[in-house]
């Protein structure tokens, strides 16, 4: 029988403290859990048995005999040959047994299992972790005389099964974590070496054009090289930006379109002076492919602006403005104090640079007030 002068409450609670979570190795926990709480029930043997995926049976993660002080796991028990000890766990709190030989829910055991370790007595309780049965802590008397568990007793076990099954949780929450944690660092890994990959084709495609340009001495194939140069480059901005910011789904546009204004005056020195940029410096969150067409199209109307205005105005100015306006919309406007063209009459006649601003304002469902005659104002609204 239990000493009553060991205080249940109290070797709970130094239980409760056995933390073995730094260490990979379960079988210390095991051990340790096991050595205390044997010498407090003055019993002989401990197990812990959790359930396969399949729910048909029970793998032993430590078996103690504090008789032998031998450990041993990975023991199996089939439902299939314990029947009415696998049901019996399922529906209830406690199985207790003072006769493990002859209980209902035990019998089955006598032969196979009881014998041969010398159990005649046991105490089992299901472990839980949130509601769901995940296996059964076994308190085994042995020898020949028989044990009747307290309700002091039982509600120690109890107890120390809530210990314990918070202990695997915890165990299992941190081996999830870990997993997480190699599963983000691969990628990471893997958006890092795409990156790379996407900014070496870019760089490659961007050295191709400038190299034909080098060589071409035709004037008009040169601007046509120049102008492919820009564009793949307003592309490869979004792809630093997104990298850097590492969204990968949106970017700060006020922090895209700073960065095109700067490549536009790297480019073209000879423009920079005329570039006038008032740029809202807001937290300006679009999706990636909002901003990468607003970008393009940005891009297309500076080459316009520096084919057929820039050569032929004296004191050129091109303003480039973002702004918020009412309800939280952005108006991004683009201006030139050029002589002013019709956009819709221009564009009909087939030019590459202005069907492709139509149809990118298209495509992303921008409010357009395009350019008229007496003005070269674009004006583009979105949410």
């Amino acid at each position: 029988m239990l000493d009553e002068t060991i205080n249940l409450l109290e070797e709970l609670d130094n239980v409760s403290k056995i933390h073995i979570l730094e260490r990979d190795d379960i079988d210390s926990l095991m051990i340790e859990f096991a050595r205390r709480i044997l010498t407090t029930l003055r019993i002989e043997r401990i197990n812990v048995w959790l359930f396969n995926p399949e729910k048909d049976a029970i793998i032993s993660i430590g078996e103690y005999d504090l008789r032998t002080h031998q450990f041993q796991k990975n023991s199996i028990l089939s439902k299939k040959d314990y029947p009415a000890y696998f049901d019996a766990i399922r529906s209830n709190k406690i199985i207790l047994a003072p006769d493990i030989h002859t209980h209902p829910f035990t019998y089955q055991f006598s032969d196979s299992y009881s014998k041969p370790h010398d159990i005649i007595s046991l105490m089992d309780v299901p472990l839980r972790i949130g509601g769901e049965l995940i296996g059964v802590i076994c308190f085994e008397k042995t020898g020949e005389k028989q044990r009747i568990f307290t309700e002091h007793e039982q509600s120690f076990a109890l107890s120390v099964s809530i210990v314990l099954a918070s202990n695997l949780e915890a165990r299992h929450r941190r081996a999830a974590q870990h997993k997480l944690e190699q599963t983000l660092q691969e990628k990471e890994m893997l958006i890092q070496e795409i990156n790379h990959r996407v900014k070496n084709n870019f760089s490659i495609l961007i050295s191709l054009l400038r190299i034909s340009r080098m060589q071409s001495h035709t004037p008009d194939v040169k601007r046509i090289l120049e102008e492919y140069e820009q564009r793949i480059l307003s592309m490869l901005k979004i792809q630093d930006l997104l990298y850097q910011t590492k969204e990968y789904n949106s970017i700060n546009y006020s922090d895209y379109l700073q960065e095109l204004i700067k490549e536009f005056k790297n480019s073209y020195p000879e423009m920079a002076p005329s570039l006038k940029e008032s740029v809202t410096h807001a937290h300006v969150e679009l999706p990636s492919k909002t901003a990468l067409h607003i970008g393009l199209i940005v891009t297309e109307v500076f080459l316009n602006a520096l084919k057929y205005d820039f050569p032929h105005i004296k004191n050129f100015q091109l303003k480039i403005a973002l702004k918020k306006e009412d309800r939280g919309n952005l108006a991004l406007e683009i201006e030139s104090n050029g002589k002013g063209f019709d956009f819709k009459k221009e564009e009909k006649k087939n030019g590459l640079g202005l069907s492709l601003i139509k149809d990118l304002a298209s495509d992303i469902d921008l409010h357009v007030v395009f350019p008229s005659q007496g003005n070269a104002l674009y004006r583009f609204s979105f949410e």
